[in-house]
């Protein structure tokens, strides 16, 4: 009787360690196949700021007052304000290819609504409007108070803070909604620069009016 219960000892004590080799091998053969951050660095571009924008949410917006016609009230919410034109112009006026590099990149990209508004009010969104729109330099949102902002067409956005926000040109940085919705994105990171949204589709004919370029108001 004491022969067989030493006998079951070692059996489980056998057992417990090729358990614990077996896991050992198969955590190593997991590891080896595993993929290394060398080789995610290695990779052609994902999601770069092209593709970036041709799914990145907009700031939430709600019906105001025509919404009164169609039953809903003036704060309920209507759609997301994206970035579908911008990126249809990117496309059509080949400034989509040049976008596709290594970059950095810093976009100032206009929602559905700025871009409508322009062509409606000022004109075509040509390449040359994009590009004033894009530096060859990437940018934080947090910087554009003393980076360069030299654009992709040969000009120089202007940075002011006015209002207690920060401007570029005439669009808001970060702007906020209104109600619970989801704000102006910016810093949204991309494999080759960053996007920042804005409200107003900067034009090249902007000239800063007095108070323009760097200044600090109320």
């Amino acid at each position: 009787q004491v022969w067989a219960f030493s006998f079951n000892t070692n059996q489980i004590k056998f057992n417990m360690k090729f358990a614990a080799t077996l896991l050992a091998v198969t955590a190593g053969s997991a590891a080896a196949f595993a993929p290394t951050s060398s080789f995610r660095a290695s990779t052609a571009l994902e999601a770069n700021v092209v593709d970036t924008l041709k799914s990145l949410e907009g700031p939430g917006q709600v019906w105001g007052a025509d919404g009164i016609a169609v039953g809903k009230e003036e704060s309920d919410f209507k759609e997301f304000d994206n970035f579908d034109l911008y990126f249809d112009r990117l496309q059509s006026t080949g400034v989509a290819a040049e976008l596709a590099g290594a970059g950095p990149f810093t976009i100032f990209a206009a929602t559905n609504t700025a871009v409508r508004s322009f062509e409606k009010n000022t004109g075509p969104v040509t390449a040359d409007v994009l590009k004033y729109s894009i530096l060859s330099s990437q940018v934080a949102s947090s910087a554009v108070g003393s980076a360069d902002l030299s654009n992709q067409a040969g000009k120089s956005l202007t940075y002011s803070r006015k209002f207690r926000k920060d401007f570029i040109d005439d669009a808001i940085l970060g702007e906020k909604t209104f109600g619970p919705f989801s704000d102006f994105p910016v810093d949204v990171a991309c494999d080759n620069g960053v996007i920042h949204s804005v409200g107003i589709m900067l034009d090249p004919d902007y000239s800063a009016v007095s108070g323009g370029a760097g200044a600090t108001q109320l």
